[in-house]
């Protein structure tokens, strides 16, 4: 048998966007393409474009990121996080996008546009430019999925190498939350989760070298 659309339907397209994420000089950055096309041309926008037929979203999700921003390395961490599907949110149509969130490796600067982007960069994920589409809308609700997760998923691991101090990782809550934390409250808050085991090793600087941490066994957050 022959199933038909019924005759109010419309046709509606699959898209992803990325909400890509890194810490650059102690502040939260979100990674940004200029559009080459309309709509929305010379307008920055988040890394995203049309699902192809047969592609699973995470495979999208990826591809459009690497495509767009010329990055080569997988995130530490995507996981889908909300779809966006109102009516009007793309001019070409309805356009239905499910936004992945995504948390680069760290030490990861360097980006450039792709084949159909002008340019890709980092940008302040608290105070970005104008955005093409709804993005400045998903850009919003992914900051504060980011800022959830810090609570039951221990994402702020994910920004760190393998090992780092107790500063910078209060470094990293403090970016993705946009305001200063207690440090002594933040220290015996996270040491008595069980999340952190001490490398052994230490970091000399000025002053007492300073105690480096790895995540403990089993803490992970990972690929979703």
């Amino acid at each position: 048998m022959t199933l038909s659309l019924p005759p109010q339907a419309t046709q509606v397209g699959l898209a992803v966007d990325v909400a890509a994420f890194a810490i650059h000089e102690g502040s939260l950055h979100a990674l940004l393409i200029e559009r080459a096309t309309l709509p929305h041309m010379q307008t920055w926008a988040l890394p995203g474009g049309f699902v192809h037929v047969g592609e699973e979203l995470h495979e999208a999700a990826l591809r459009e990121l690497r495509d767009e921003t010329s990055i080569e390395l997988e995130p530490r961490h995507l996981e889908q996080f909300y779809t966006f599907g109102a009516i009007g949110r793309d001019p070409r149509g309805r356009i239905v996008s499910v936004a992945h969130l995504a948390v680069l490796p760290h030490g990861t600067v360097h980006v450039m546009g792709g084949a159909t982007t002008l340019h890709a960069d980092w940008f302040p994920a608290h105070a970005p430019p104008p955005l093409a589409f709804d993005h400045a809308v998903i850009l919003g609700r992914a900051i504060k999925r980011l800022q959830l997760r810090l609570e039951y998923a221990n994402l702020a691991l994910e920004f760190l190498p393998e090992t780092f101090t107790l500063p910078e990782l209060q470094g990293v809550h403090e970016a993705i939350l946009d305001k200063a934390l207690d440090k002594r409250n933040f220290r015996k808050r996270l040491l008595a989760q069980g999340i952190l085991t001490p490398s052994g090793e230490r970091r000399s600087g000025v002053g007492r070298p300073a105690q480096l941490y790895r995540r403990a066994k089993g803490t992970r957050t990972g690929l979703l």
